[in-house]
């Protein structure tokens, strides 16, 4: 069998802001998977449709839900678009503090900006308390190019501390 020839390594590159992050994530999808970590630690993950609305990645989510829970305990979450042929093998990954928007107030503010009718899941509407939306502030995020192969590039805002991927 011939050798076969290892691929240089590309070098890694910054995304230029979070609007780069957020161009780059539309054409993964609106389905994310959603890491938060339980309160004995053990991490937790689940598919959800999100969005972006004013720099926060948005899902509405049942009250009930373990990630709810989890957020509860601890804020720090991460969402990872899927890795596909349809994106050249390419992921995304944003790492950030997640709040639970569960007052009557912030439901409504929302309701009509997650780019679907959110109705069939709660008929009740935004003042039903059975739902919630969770929101993603981003600390840094990572898009990998080819599973990494093809290099990554990374973004963090200037005053966080950017770490490895």
């Amino acid at each position: 069998m011939p050798d076969t020839p290892v691929p240089a390594a590309v070098p890694d590159s910054e995304l230029a802001n979070l609007a780069s992050v957020i161009a780059e994530s539309k054409r993964f999808g609106s389905t994310v998977f959603w890491a938060t970590t339980r309160p004995d630690g053990r991490p937790h993950v689940v598919p959800v449709a999100a969005t972006w609305i004013d720099e926060r990645l948005t899902a509405f989510v049942l009250t009930t839900s373990v990630k709810v829970a989890n957020l509860r305990h601890h804020d720090a979450a991460m969402a990872h678009w899927n890795v596909s042929e349809s994106t050249g093998w390419d992921s995304l990954m944003v790492e950030g503090s997640a709040s639970v928007v569960d007052d009557n107030a912030g439901r409504t503010s929302l309701w009509n900006r997650m780019g679907y009718d959110l109705s069939p899941f709660e008929p009740g509407g935004p003042a039903a308390d059975t739902h919630v939306f969770l929101q993603l502030a981003p600390t840094r995020a990572t898009l990998l190019k080819m599973y990494g192969i093809n290099g990554r590039h990374r973004w963090a805002p200037a005053t966080s501390t950017k770490l490895g991927g």
